[in-house]
């Protein structure tokens, strides 16, 4: 659960208050356990806006999308993140089963599998991960930034050194999710003046994103305007083997 900004003003938006009153009103006693759970994972006496993780229901998400289909005030921070394929029910696991290209090519290994799900507009700070990456977008669309390793480096230490701290880009924690860096590192790769090399790419529904290992990567919903005769790419990768394609991003 991210702190939620106003899209026009920056300030705090209290819809998740909000949204945690309507939930436990519901006749179904199940909804006022469903906002217990959420507030007891709030920092109500925090002094900023602070990141929150719990588990609950899959019902909480299902919920929070059918207040936002009523009401004009949306709660937007909720996310499902990294869920485990194998902890979903059998029916649903049969529905995303690992793509050949990864199975069939190479030694075929999956370290890992996770979804994740969220309420729009999405939205995933600069960051890396230990392994090679196949990201496969299933619903709605997004804009994926990303830097090579080198670059990627360079901006997250100069992003440390203007906010005067001294974090470990290979171990990132709760930090790049609030506060200074979630704010600076989102200037910096969704901003006016962004790194000269920095690729990115536009994936819908059925879409497939190979992002190698070390690759710095940042995700919006929020369609940003597109980076001038920036590379669109769409490829999925295994072992040593690339297949996809390359454009360039319209200027519209």
């Amino acid at each position: 659960m991210n702190p939620q900004l106003s899209e026009d003003t920056g300030l705090l938006v209290d819809s998740m208050s909000r949204f945690l009153t309507w939930l436990a009103s519901d006749p179904d006693p199940l909804g006022a356990v469903l906002a217990g759970i959420v507030h007891a994972a709030s920092h109500p006496d925090a002094s900023a806006p602070k990141f929150s993780t719990f588990s609950a229901p899959l019902l909480l998400l299902l919920k929070a999308s059918e207040y936002n289909g009523t009401h004009e005030s949306k709660v937007k921070q909720l996310y499902i993140a990294q869920a485990q394929l194998p902890d979903l029910p059998p029916d649903l696991r049969q529905d995303l089963p690992a793509p050949r290209i990864v199975t069939d090519v190479g030694k075929g290994d999956v370290y890992n599998s996770s979804i994740w799900l969220g309420l729009e507009p999405t939205y995933t700070p600069l960051h890396r991960d230990p392994n090679p990456n196949l990201f496969c977008q299933l619903a709605s669309d997004k804009v994926v930034r990303l830097l090579p390793p080198s670059s990627g480096d360079r901006l997250y230490k100069r992003v440390q050194m203007q906010i005067r701290q001294s974090g470990n880009s290979r171990i990132r924690s709760y930090e790049m999710m609030e506060g200074k860096e979630r704010a600076v590192l989102n200037t910096a790769v969704w901003g006016m003046e962004v790194p000269a090399d920095i690729i990115e790419a536009r994936v819908g529904p059925g879409d497939a994103l190979f992002i190698p290992s070390g690759w710095w990567h940042s995700d919006s919903r929020q369609f940003p305007a597109p980076l001038p005769f920036a590379p669109c790419y769409s490829v999925a990768r295994s072992s040593d083997t690339v297949f996809g394609a390359v454009g360039t991003c319209s200027q519209s």
